[in-house]
């Protein structure tokens, strides 16, 4: 059954690390110059934004085998944590007094949430089952 909500989250999850790769985070002034900071242009942010899109691309096909879908979601979500803080220190590895914000800095939150909506909906699948199983 891929026609289940948490596979449409783990789609959005696995296409908003993407999308980070390709969008500015980021720019940074300094002496005239102006950078534009995008996920491609480093090694980490591009490895890891692969690792959690290949993980949620795995998982929506794992429908069968919940338990091990929410594993691989809870592995993705732990990523989504570490491109977080990856992201965090990013920014803060540059100066803070001449950084500006872009608008892919929200893609990995969106990723974490979306991570997180999906293993509510493959727990409530679990449960749903579970309860099935008491009745007969």
């Amino acid at each position: 059954m891929i026609q289940r909500i948490q596979s449409v989250y783990l789609f959005l999850a696995a296409l908003a690390a993407i999308v980070f790769l390709f969008v500015s985070f980021g720019k940074i002034q300094m002496n005239g110059s102006i950078i534009i900071m995008k996920g491609m242009m480093r090694d980490d942010f591009s490895f890891l934004c692969g690792v959690i899109s290949a993980v949620s691309f795995l998982s929506i096909f794992l429908f069968n085998k919940r338990k091990v879908q929410m594993k691989t979601v809870l592995l993705s979500i732990l990523l989504s944590f570490g491109l977080i803080g990856l992201s965090v220190y990013a920014i803060v590895l540059h100066q803070k007094d001449h950084y500006q914000f872009g608008p892919a800095v929200i893609f990995p939150l969106f990723v974490l949430i979306f991570n997180f909506l999906a293993y509510k909906g493959i727990k409530h699948d679990e449960n749903l089952v579970k309860s099935m199983d008491r009745l007969r």
